[in-house]
């Protein structure tokens, strides 16, 4: 049976604006309700954790500082300080390595006890391995009660490489060293690839930086939004500890968190589904609908491909009904979806902090939803079409052309519109992802095939289908309209009434195109032509 994860928490470790205080002290009450018991500090954009990390914090941001410490002290979450040196430093300087010191000084002496130094996302180099676990051996001797956290300038791969040899074999066995996994942001992370970490960096303490839901730097405009996936159970018994980075905003974060949180105190018994809906339940409250019409829509990202998402499964659906009988009952299905999609944006009220976070994403949704609507509605207008009563009678229709045409140019300018918007719901058009990898040797290398999303929207690609089959229509308008029950032709009145067998389903045709059709039964869309 895995074992939960001893410790499990978030490093706030992201770069673009840092939290506000405010929203950090309430995710820590968060996660300690979810049963994380770790928090670091490690914004990458506050300038004196990283370019100016000589700088002491000023008065107002030391004592936010120790008030936060305290706040995760009362929650029982462990506090964790992190610092980011790596861009500058002289490893082997005296001076340095004292202003190093001092700069924790404040802290250590408000009862942090643990401090994560930071050396990623600098440029490797012969020698550099020596000189970091020289600094960090120092650190550990002159800090002896403090529990210390190394991030290493190789942080991805699943295999040794000659920095990770000497920088394992230099560092201090009780210093814990981080790892993101096989690449940046993993898709899947399994005990395989732990223990192929493990092997690399000898009997240190190994703990998961897991880069989800992080949306930093190239993924700004995505909004992950999805349940915590691609981490195998028995991952679990390999590591020591599991850090999730989340994304710049905080509220929109939890959605995420809390299911982190399910897998990481009993990964055996997590059912990604099931904690995901507790979750938006948890994080949407009242909105919990609205919120969930949108985190299916921006469930994808560096963990989960485009073509997961609900919407596409549904879209490739329609995309191989459309051309039968039967396409009313795809697009009624999608429909649903873009209704609830569009309707997101109006539960939340101005001034909600989730609300406030995700705005950009629930006005692109109503944009990318308007078109997919206006696809569908150019589905339903080159089919013939019939409305039946009770009784079984009815009025058929074939296309019209210039109502057509209309719903035609309705959905160019509505995907249009919804094309020109930044932030990416039901999928990307062009996306990148930070996906460095590790070659055999130990050097880095991009894997461009998890770097790359293209051409994933499904809205695009619903879109595609609506153009289709407006011009597979073009190439037959001219044909005639007839109703069929059975193998029976049904006589249609000038007016294109008729009746046929109420137990009867009827199939309305022009060409190629046609439309079954029960009694009472109803379109997907009010439409005109029965006007």
């Amino acid at each position: 049976m895995p074992r939960p994860v001893p410790v499990r928490g978030v490093i706030e470790g992201f770069y673009g604006p840092p939290w506000s205080h405010a929203a950090r002290l309430d995710l820590v009450a968060f996660v300690a309700e979810r049963a994380m018991n770790a928090y670091v500090y490690a914004p990458k954009s506050d300038p004196r954790h990283r370019d100016r990390w000589r700088d002491a914090y000023e008065p107002a941001e030391a004592a936010q500082l120790a008030a936060l410490a305290a706040a995760c002290a009362d929650a029982g979450v462990r506090f964790g300080f992190a610092i980011s040196p790596g861009l500058d430093v002289d490893y082997r300087d005296a001076r340095d390595r004292q202003i190093l010191v001092a700069k924790l000084a404040p802290l250590l002496d408000g009862g942090v006890d643990w401090v994560v130094l930071a050396l990623d996302d600098i440029a490797n180099r012969p020698g550099l391995a020596v000189e970091q676990a020289e600094l960090a051996t120092w650190l550990a001797s002159t800090l002896p009660a403090v529990r210390l956290t190394l991030v290493p300038t190789e942080y991805v791969g699943t295999h040794p490489s000659p920095y990770l040899a000497e920088l394992a074999a230099g560092v201090p066995a009780t210093v814990e060293l981080m790892w993101t996994g096989p690449t940046v942001c993993s898709p899947v992370i399994d005990a395989t690839a732990a223990k192929g970490w493990r092997a690399a960096i000898g009997d240190h303490p190994l703990v998961l930086w897991d880069n989800y839901p992080v949306n930093d730097t190239v993924m700004e405009a995505e909004l992950h939004l999805g349940p915590y996936t691609g981490r195998a159970a028995g991952l679990t018994d390999e590591l020591d500890g599991v850090l999730c980075n989340p994304m710049l905003q905080p509220h929109a974060s939890k959605v995420a968190l809390a299911t982190a949180a399910e897998f990481l105190r009993d990964p055996a018994a997590y059912e990604p589904a099931a904690a995901w809906a507790r979750a938006i339940d948890d994080v949407g409250g009242v909105r919990a609908e609205a919120l969930g019409a949108l985190a299916r829509a921006c469930a994808d990202g560096p963990l989960v491909r485009s073509e997961h998402l609900v919407l596409h499964r549904l879209v490739a659906d329609l995309e191989r009904e459309a051309p039968t009988p039967d396409w009313p009952d795809g697009v009624a299905r999608v429909r649903a979806e873009l209704a609830a999609l569009r309707a997101a944006g109006d539960a939340f009220e101005p001034d909600e902090p989730l609300g406030d976070e995700i705005r950009p994403w629930l006005d692109q949704a109503a944009r990318e939803a308007d078109a997919g609507l206006a696809a569908l509605r150019l589905v339903q207008q080159v089919r013939p079409v019939a409305t039946r009563d009770g009784s079984g009678a009815g009025r058929a229709v074939a296309p019209d052309p210039d109502a057509a045409m209309l719903h035609a140019f309705a959905l160019l300018f509505a995907w249009m519109g919804a094309r020109h918007g930044a932030p990416v719901v039901a999928g990307p058009r062009f996306a990148l992802h930070a996906a460095i990898v590790q070659l055999p040797g130990g050097q880095p290398a991009l894997d461009i095939d998890l770097a790359l999303r293209e051409d994933c929207s499904a809205i695009d690609r619903l879109c595609r289908v609506a153009l289709g089959e407006y011009r597979a229509w073009v190439s037959e308008a001219d044909a005639g309209l007839d109703v069929r029950a059975g193998l029976e032709v049904v006589h249609l009145d000038a007016d294109g009434t008729f009746s046929a067998d109420a137990d009867t389903t009827v199939l309305v045709r022009c060409g190629s195109r046609s439309t079954l059709v029960r009694a009472s039964s109803v379109l997907p869309f009010r439409d005109a032509r029965f006007s």
